[in-house]
């Protein structure tokens, strides 16, 4: 071992602690937080674009990947849909999932609703297509949903919640249909809809089980998707 660097060694840790002793550690520190400062500060001054170039490089991956996550679960959220139909024996299930989109006046949000998802019976024709930027507002059944979780009756007997749901279904040859409500963490998810072309024969609190347990497995993908 070289001694000319020992004694270097020694005494520059000597210096350290003469130096810590002399002007105590949290002004070291403080210091060297100043200097940090100072030298972003000019970095910031020189190159300002830098900063926000960075910062757009981030929300574009933070977006690419929430896309990416969308896709991966999509397949997922497909085959439970499609097993729930036929362990229920359904004619059509469909997923509504909540969202905002645009405010009033006073800038609160409007609660809307969108068909993402739609699993079809055989000569089953989609209807989809009708239930895009939905209002919640127009829609009373959506209060019960959010009420009391889950509805499973005839169509006929939804004439006395919501007259435009039930003649919008009635339109479309549902008899009877089963719906819940998916919960996330922290806010309601979408609605899970199990419709029925002609009225079954089956105990609407066993099709609440096998919905009650599908819902679980889709907030948890939904709410993966979200993040």
């Amino acid at each position: 071992m070289n001694t000319s660097n020992v004694d270097t060694g020694i005494g520059w840790v000597e210096k350290t602690l003469q130096m810590v002793e002399k002007y105590r550690i949290w002004t070291i520190l403080k210091a060297i937080l100043v200097v940090l400062l100072i030298a972003l500060v000019v970095g910031f001054i020189s190159n300002p674009t830098y900063i926000f170039e960075k910062y757009k490089e981030y929300e574009d991956k933070k977006h690419t990947e929430a896309i990416e996550n969308r896709l991966h679960n999509n397949e997922k959220i497909h085959i439970l849909c499609e097993k729930l139909m036929y362990r229920v024996d359904a004619d059509r299930v469909m997923l509504l999932e909540l969202h905002n989109s645009g405010t009033n006046l006073n800038g609160l949000p409007f609660v809307k609703a969108s068909a993402i998802y739609e699993s079809l019976n055989e000569g089953i024709y989609p209807v989809s297509g009708q239930y895009q930027q939905v209002q919640l507002s127009l829609m009373p059944f959506s209060i019960h949903l959010f009420k009391n979780g889950y509805w499973c009756g005839d169509t006929d007997e939804l004439l006395e919640i919501d007259k435009g749901l039930y003649h919008k279904m009635k339109g479309n040859g549902t008899e009877h249909f089963a719906a819940c409500l998916i919960e996330g963490v922290d806010t309601p998810l979408a609605f899970l809809i199990v419709s029925f072309k002609d009225l079954p024969e089956h105990d609407c609190l066993e099709v609440r089980e096998n919905i009650r347990h599908i819902s679980l497995e889709l907030a948890l993908l939904l709410e993966l998707g979200k993040q």
